[in-house]
């Protein structure tokens, strides 16, 4: 989703620098960085020097209606400018300067008025707690290009949020407390989104129930050239414990195909971004089915799917998607390891072909929610069994009532050690909030802050974009608390 950028140039006549000049070669960079980071440029062509210009170009950014306004003080700048700028509505504001030559007289002291104006805003504005970002350099240095991209990138995934629609589909998982949130407080964070939370399952079964043969045909093709995972992935541990399976489930293939149309169809009629899904127990009760795999071929087309009623999860995976612009996928935290400061993100089998794209995936058994009887194990199908590529990966989530959030980066390592059974990865070269973090440290850390059990994942490095993203929202990041062998809770957080 593009947003809109405003640029502004402001000056003052007593500096001899070519204002003009400048003004205009930025304006043909800024042009190309448009066109290299996906976002509309909207110019304001006239210098501004006093107070009626800045009242009249932000009149005009407000008519755009500019997500990000950038004033560039192309000379030093009169002080009573900016506060014109800094109350802009609906819009974020960025301050910035060019460089001085080194030598001679000061041409254009554009950074002392940069240094000025966020000054300005820190003392004199306090109160107004205006958010601003400052910005150095020419509009085709690297540092300010890079540094622009952060901003794009995260005021990209608000505005998709705040546009967003997106359900609940069956409610929350049995038990599953830690999941709950007030929509209210979205609402106050994210204003314009729409939520839904009173879909139940019936309908989604109803609608499968329509779905024809004919429907499935091309769905199907595409789904039985997936190989069955013959029980190879549970062999060992089956043949140790001397269980047998007590059914197989993979004839449920074309039920996957039925209920990935139903909620698709769900999807379509209703404009939803995202849906979190109920996918137990009723569907293990009532077809001794896991819907994980339709969860999985719904994010393989980018419509986000969130398991087990998790709708913060969803919400989060919508920015990650609109940061990565690629399929995301919904982790637990399953077990670390000290010894090579790796984690292990599994779930039952609902990610993301996007994740397994060198190894591909099998159809698969999920060994949850079915009692257990003596001697056997009580499969439930079906599920994508595959171990992610390696890469780097973001790991975010908002929490609670969206007051904090988690922002991990780090790199799959690939199917270089032993795991369990369904869609996972081992996760290492840990960073939290772009610092370096121990397997430990990020476990006491989730514990002794009571983070909750769900990680949303997307493919590259966003940490910087989700820092910006939250920056801008007011939320604050989840920060690391050390190991101790004495009790410790969110206050310990560094």
């Amino acid at each position: 989703m593009k947003i809109k950028v405003g640029l502004v140039g402001t000056s003052q006549l007593s500096f001899p620098g070519p204002k003009e000049k400048v003004y205009a070669e930025i304006v043909e960079q800024m042009k190309k960085n448009a066109q290299a980071m996906s976002f509309d440029l909207v110019v304001w062509e006239k210098q501004v020097i006093v107070e009626a210009d800045a009242k009249e170009a932000v009149a005009k950014m407000e008519a755009e209606r500019v997500d990000l306004l950038l004033v560039l003080n192309v000379s030093y700048s009169a002080g009573f400018l900016v506060p014109v700028f800094y109350r802009i509505k609906n819009a974020a504001v960025g301050i910035w300067s060019i460089p001085e030559p080194t030598r001679g007289p000061v041409m254009f002291n554009s950074f002392c008025s940069n240094n000025m104006y966020q000054g300005i805003n820190a003392k004199y504005l306090k109160d107004y707690k205006i958010k601003s970002k400052w910005f150095y350099g020419m509009a085709d240095d690297e540092r300010f290009q890079k540094r622009l991209a952060v901003t794009v990138k995260a005021l990209q995934a608000i505005k998709k949020l705040k546009n967003s629609r997106v359900a609940l589909i069956g409610g929350f998982a049995p038990g599953f407390y830690d999941l709950y949130f007030d929509e209210r407080s979205v609402y106050s964070k994210l204003d314009g989104i729409h939520i839904n939370r009173l879909h139940e399952y019936d309908e989604v079964i109803k609608r499968a129930e329509k779905v024809t043969d004919n429907d499935m045909k091309a769905y199907m093709a595409e789904l039985d050239k997936v190989q069955n995972a013959d029980m190879s992935c549970y062999a060992d541990d089956l043949k140790r414990s001397g269980l047998k399976m007590a059914n197989n489930s993979f004839a449920l293939r074309p039920f996957s195909v039925k209920m990935y149309l139903a909620y698709k169809q769900l999807v379509d009629e209703f404009g939803y971004d995202a849906i979190a899904i109920s996918c137990w127990p009723k569907f293990q009760d009532d077809y001794k089915y896991s819907v994980c795999s339709t969860i999985g071929m719904l994010n393989d087309d980018k419509i986000v799917a969130a398991c087990e009623g998790d709708l913060m999860s969803a919400i989060s995976m919508v920015a990650l998607q609109e940061m990565s612009d690629e399929s995301t996928t919904l982790m637990d935290f399953s077990a670390f390891d000290e010894e090579d400061d790796s984690i292990m993100l599994w779930h039952c089998g609902p990610s993301s072909k996007k994740f397994c794209q060198r190894n591909g995936y099998k159809i698969s058994h999920n060994f949850s929610g079915m009692a257990h009887e003596e001697g056997l194990v009580c499969g439930t199908g079906i599920v994508r069994d595959m171990e992610f590529d390696p890469g780097k990966a973001s790991v975010f989530r908002f929490s609670g009532d969206m007051e904090s959030y988690i922002n991990l980066t780090g790199d799959f390592i690939g199917n270089t050690k032993a795991s369990n059974c369904g869609s996972r990865g081992w996760f290492k070269n840990l960073k939290l909030n772009g610092k370096e973090i121990g397997a430990l440290d990020f476990t006491n850390t989730i514990l002794a802050g009571g983070f909750e059990h769900h990680y949303p994942v997307a493919w590259g490095d966003w940490g910087d974009e989700i820092a910006e993203m939250n920056k801008w929202l007011g939320i604050k990041p989840v920060k690391k608390i050390s190991y101790e062998n004495y009790l410790q809770d969110s206050e310990d957080q560094e």
